[in-house]
Parts: C-alpha cells; sequence; structure tokens
C-alpha cells in the first residue's frame, strides 16, 4: 500500500522495512561469511603443494622372531603314580598333554590312583 503521496518509503516501514526476501538473503550472506572467516582462522590455507601419499611404515620387530625349537620325539616312560599326582600335574611336568597320557594308558574316566603306573608318551 502506498500511502496518499504516493510514497514507496513508508508502505516498506509499514511492512517493517525491507522485503522479506531481501532480508533473508543479507542474513545468509553476512553469515556465510562469518563462517568462511572461522574456517579460514582454524584451517588456513597452503601453498599447492602436491605430495604423494605417505603410507606408514610397516611394523617390523626390533629383534628377530625366534621359532619355537622342534617337538623332540621321546621315548615313552613310566611313572609310578605317587599320592597326590593329577593327570594335569603329570602332563605338566612331562610336557604332554592330558589326552595324550589318557590315550596312552587306555584311560576314559580323569581319575588316576596312587601305587598305579602310568606310561607317558
Amino acid at each position: 500500500m502506498s500511502d496518499s503521496r504516493g510514497n514507496r518509503a513508508a508502505d516498506d516501514e509499514s511492512r517493517g522495512g525491507k522485503e522479506p526476501g531481501v532480508a533473508k538473503t543479507a542474513g545468509i550472506v553476512v553469515f556465510s561469511g562469518i563462517a568462511m572467516s572461522i574456517l579460514q582462522a582454524f584451517f588456513p590455507k597452503k601453498e599447492a603443494q602436491h605430495q604423494p601419499l605417505a603410507f606408514p611404515e610397516p611394523m617390523v620387530p626390533k629383534e628377530p622372531i625366534i621359532p619355537a625349537p622342534p617337538e623332540t620325539t621321546r621315548a615313552p616312560e613310566t611313572v609310578k603314580i605317587e599320592k597326590g599326582d593329577t593327570l594335569w600335574g603329570l602332563s605338566r611336568k612331562y610336557g604332554v598333554s592330558i589326552d595324550a597320557i589318557k590315550e596312552a594308558n587306555g584311560l576314559t574316566g580323569d581319575t588316576i590312583y596312587a601305587g598305579k603306573k602310568l606310561v607317558i608318551p
């Protein structure tokens, strides 16, 4: 609307100033400028340098890894079971698995008895 004098400035004032689209665009431009300033502060421009991608060095142990010594075959040994002996204890003492001891002696359970003899493979 215009007043009786046909003054368009009066129309702008009655609608709250500038047109909404212009105000919105101006706000976006100002915000974009501020955002760019903040980004440039944190990430300053560097001169264009084209460098190849650097991949990290492969991890190499400082000392060579020494492989475990090969298992030596040994002759089966017969031992007398003492009070307090267990299959687990005998397997650790002689370096063989519990299953190997059970298989060599035909055992199906885990119970062993003092005074008996076991073959240790």
